[in-house]
């Protein structure tokens, strides 16, 4: 099986010949496992605010809107984009609709592969068990996918190093011996040993880690550098509607 490491979404040519995990580290991912792993039923992707409310307005009362534009909430919107606000929640049976900048445009961009998983530190031994189990019962390549920076033009730190840390979590599963490591994939898990598995200070250190402490939001490194806090992985689906949502599985 072949691992791969897309630094930005459009670097993976072919997302119909691999289970991807999409990767928004700060902060996209780790909000929607947390919010996913709090009990919420579903996640709605949207690909801007306006789409957002406008799929809102359509079943008034049903929806929270949750999301962000440049790091803070849209107005009218019920949260922001914040994992350990979300965290702090009640969201049992809660249907959420989310709009950020770089993650939910990596989903829609990604939505034609077989298999979409959603990865960040917070869940990373899960969601890298998943996938590699996932890839190889459909014989299928694996990759990872970074969401990136400025709508996915721009490689992103966080993004390359929390790859990196699956990668290394790849490397230590039981089925790692018939993995193949594309360069990319070689030169996320190289980014992440050099910081000695501290993701943290990729993380303060990274443009948009320094943007979102500006804003007041370095409460939010701090967590969504906690690895392996929660099991929980979301997976992409597209419904009748044509909708995207992501979802857990239940056991």
């Amino acid at each position: 099986m072949k691992l791969d490491v897309a630094f930005l979404p459009r670097l993976l040519s072919e997302p119909e010949a691999s289970v991807c995990v999409v990767i928004d580290a700060l902060r996209a991912s780790s909000s929607i496992v947390t919010l996913l792993a709090g009990g919420a039923q579903e996640i709605v992707v949207a690909e801007s605010p306006a789409a957002a409310q406008r799929i809102a307005r359509q079943e008034p009362g049903r929806y929270v809107l949750a999301g962000e534009e440049n790091g803070l909430a849209p107005r009218g919107f019920d949260y922001g984009n914040s994992p350990s606000e979300f965290a702090a929640l009640d969201v049992t049976g809660q249907h959420f609709i989310l709009s950020t900048t770089n993650g939910t445009r990596a989903l829609q961009r990604l939505a034609t592969s077989p298999l979409v998983l959603v990865g960040a530190l917070v869940n990373a031994a899960a969601v890298t068990r998943t996938l590699l189990a996932e890839a190889g019962a459909r014989r299928l390549d694996a990759a990872l996918v970074c969401a990136g920076l400025a709508r996915g033009k721009r490689l992103s730190l966080e993004d390359a190093v929390a790859a990196g840390a699956l990668v290394d979590r790849a490397l230590n599963d039981a089925s790692a011996a018939s993995l193949d490591l594309t360069d990319g994939a070689l030169v996320a898990h190289r980014l992440y040993r050099s910081y000695r598995g501290d993701a943290l200070a990729a993380f303060r250190r990274s443009e948009h880690g320094r943007a979102l402490i500006a804003l007041g939001f370095a409460h939010d490194l701090d967590f969504c550098a906690q690895a392996d806090r929660f099991d929980a992985v979301p997976r992409l689906r597209r419904e009748p509607s044509g909708r995207l949502t992501l979802f857990v599985e239940k056991m």
